[in-house]
């Protein structure tokens, strides 16, 4: 049994925050899109070791997506702490999946296409599209792409071998963006070979924007690193980018895909998961004529703790100190949280005291 106190959401309609969050380790052309608000953080206080977020519908926003890159409506965590979820509006990047191969997109990397041995890659600074690493570059792992999970889905990817040039661009498009509207920047990386992994960077307008964006060592374990930027005064053609900030030759390998920039609506939401109270009894327990059943309470605290009797009748009683036979049950709550304990059962025997003996005059 516990408390639980819902969400209270302030919505700030038609203002606009730079949330600046960046990378997480831790959906073609644009149209007209209203300023959407970004409502203050929920706090979601909760009794017990976790709680399910849900999000909530957002007109003409669509595929919720959450903090840890899981997708669907519903979240369950485990810890106290900060989440958030996201919708997105139409995605305005063209080929963000590489579906139509080398097209859509430019690059500061060399293009080479694959040949009839994997060695296309072998120069760094270049860069190919295709469905798997190893076919371009005998060196690279062979893994499919982000949503790819079998030989007959494969599907087409960024791979690369990363220049020493720092400030490199590896991908770039001129986006429409509209003014004061939140956007989301998104991607999937994969490191193609273990050593030095990438440290590619979002850029919009030539400006870095968020941290660094570095995939694990483990090769073809995809990634989701995100931010969301706010266009202010900007609108009409920006070109956004990724960068690769990593100059070391050897490694620096890494595959990139299902880029996304779209407007978002980001839900801010602060978890606080506080213990549910555990209640120990001792008994059964017998006594002459009446028995106080708080002396069953291990660790009896009226400082910490509210307690709740109950008799065999499951009828709530005030006075615990009991003159009848029974089961009688106890709760105990938190006074610092609310949260309340499952209710403990302790039988207690009740022994008539004997009669006093008369006594005569003489």
């Amino acid at each position: 049994m516990c408390v639980f106190l819902p969400p209270q959401k302030i919505n700030l309609l038609f203002s606009f925050l730079l949330l600046g969050i960046a990378g997480f380790s831790f959906t073609e052309i644009n149209t007209s899109y209203s300023p959407i608000f970004t409502p203050a953080t929920d706090t979601v206080t909760v009794c017990g070791t976790s709680t399910t977020l849900t999000t909530t519908p957002v007109s003409g926003y669509a595929n919720p997506i959450w903090n840890n890159g899981t997708t669907g409506t519903s979240l369950t965590v485990n810890s106290s702490g900060d989440y958030w979820w996201q919708v997105t509006g139409t995605n305005v990047v063209t080929n963000g999946d590489f579906t139509s191969g080398n097209t859509g997109f430019a690059s500061s990397y060399t293009y080479m296409p694959k040949t009839g041995t994997p060695n296309a890659l072998y120069a760094e600074g270049t860069y190919g599209v295709y469905t798997d690493p190893s076919a371009l570059h005998n060196g690279f792992s062979s893994f499919n792409d982000h949503t790819g999970n079998s030989p007959a889905n494969k599907r087409n990817m960024l791979i690369v071998n990363g220049s020493s040039t720092a400030n490199t661009t590896v991908w770039t498009q001129n986006i429409a963006v509209v003014a004061n509207t939140e956007y989301v920047f998104s991607v999937w990386v994969s490191s193609a070979n273990s050593q030095n992994p990438a440290q590619l960077q979002f850029s919009i307008d030539g400006s870095p924007l968020g941290s660094a964006i570095s995939p694990p060592s483990t090769t073809g374990s995809w990634q989701y690193f995100t931010t969301v930027w706010n266009s202010g005064g900007s609108s009409g053609s920006l070109p956004i980018a990724l960068v690769n900030q990593n100059i070391v030759a050897s490694g620096n390998d890494f595959a990139v895909d299902d880029i996304v920039f779209a407007p978002v609506y980001r839900q801010n939401v602060h978890v606080v998961l506080n213990p549910i109270p555990v209640l120990t009894l001792t008994g059964p327990h017998s006594a002459c004529g009446s028995y106080d059943i708080t002396k069953t309470i291990v660790g009896y605290d009226t400082n910490t703790y509210n307690y709740f009797f109950k008799d065999t009748s499951g009828n709530t009683i005030t006075n615990p100190t009991v003159t009848l036979s029974g089961n009688y049950t106890i709760t105990e709550q938190s006074k610092a949280t609310g949260c309340t304990s499952l209710p403990v059962q302790t039988t207690v025997t009740i022994i008539p005291n004997p009669p006093k003996p008369g006594i005569s005059s003489l």
